[in-house]
């Protein structure tokens, strides 16, 4: 939760299944009750409904449709838990070899590293005051997600991350940090470097790297490192630590009262056809924009 919040609504999830790699992370909506009740339903829905995809279908349209039925299924989650107005953003990532499609909804952001130059994949959904979003799941008008797909190349990384991480690291701050070859020491020294900054709303990232030539990554043998360190304590022993693996690496801090304790498993931009036109119509019309505790 970084150094100010007493909760932490985020989540994340990294899961193989079907010859694709699915990423994500999600942050529920601070200033709303049930944040972390959204976030948890959104996650766990999107990896449910894009692995039940039917054969055949396109990695970008099994991630859009999975990603608006995780609105859905935050919108029930919501009313069976007496949590109205529960919300999250959602960004999340679908690789299967070389091509990669990612899809948000709030300001929630991927980004991808090559040949050391950084660029942001995702466009924020921000409103017009400060930290509040126009797109989130959890919205009863329901919801279209921003699509991108993307090329990978060997050596690429792909980070996604809650606001935790932006609000306290500017873009050209990360470019010179995120290419080294141990992707656990990045994401700690990411977490370490926003907490030295106030830490001021939960921060969680997932790096992932493509795969070389070598295929030391390939398939099957990428393994989730994920680290759950209550701010103040001391990391564990490099014995105590999970396996180390070259090609991926998440991290996830809680709150500091907690137990540590939780689960973790190109140059080519493309929005859905039609859909940013009739979203940037939606996000005009609305009235009220979701506010996001600072």
């Amino acid at each position: 939760t970084g150094r100010v919040r007493e909760q932490n609504g985020d989540r994340f999830v990294v899961r193989e299944e079907r010859r694709s790699t699915l990423l994500a992370v999600a942050d529920g909506v601070g200033g709303q009750a049930g944040g972390g009740t959204a976030s948890a339903a959104a996650v766990d829905t999107l990896v449910r409904r894009f692995f039940a995809a039917p054969n055949g279908t396109s990695p970008s349209d099994a991630l859009a449709t999975a990603m608006r039925e995780a609105n859905d299924a935050v919108l029930a989650r919501a009313g069976e838990s007496g949590q109205p107005g529960a919300a999250s953003t959602l960004v999340a990532a679908a690789i299967a070899g070389s091509d990669a499609v990612i899809g948000n909804l709030g300001d929630s952001r991927a980004y991808l590293l090559r040949d050391g130059q950084l660029r942001r994949v995702t466009a924020d959904h921000s409103g017009a005051t400060p930290s509040s979003i126009t797109r989130f799941v959890g919205d009863p008008r329901g919801v279209q997600p921003d699509v991108f797909v993307e090329t990978l190349r060997a050596g690429d990384r792909l980070l996604l991350c809650s606001d935790g991480l932006t609000r306290h690291v500017a873009d050209e701050e990360l470019a010179p940090r995120l290419g080294g070859k141990d992707l656990q020491r990045t994401v700690n020294h990411l977490v370490d470097l926003v907490n030295e900054r106030g830490g001021a709303d939960n921060v969680t990232l997932v790096l992932y790297a493509a795969p070389g030539p070598s295929g030391l990554a390939a398939f099957g043998r990428t393994v989730t490192i994920v680290e759950m360190v209550p701010v103040g304590s001391s990391r564990p022993s490099s014995a105590a630590r999970p396996e180390r693996c070259s090609s991926l690496a998440a991290r996830f801090r809680p709150h500091r009262s907690q137990k540590a304790c939780g689960r973790g498993r190109t140059h080519r931009r493309e929005e859905q056809e039609g859909n940013a036109g009739r979203e940037r119509e939606r996000d005009r019309e609305t009235a009220e924009e979701r506010r996001r505790a600072e």
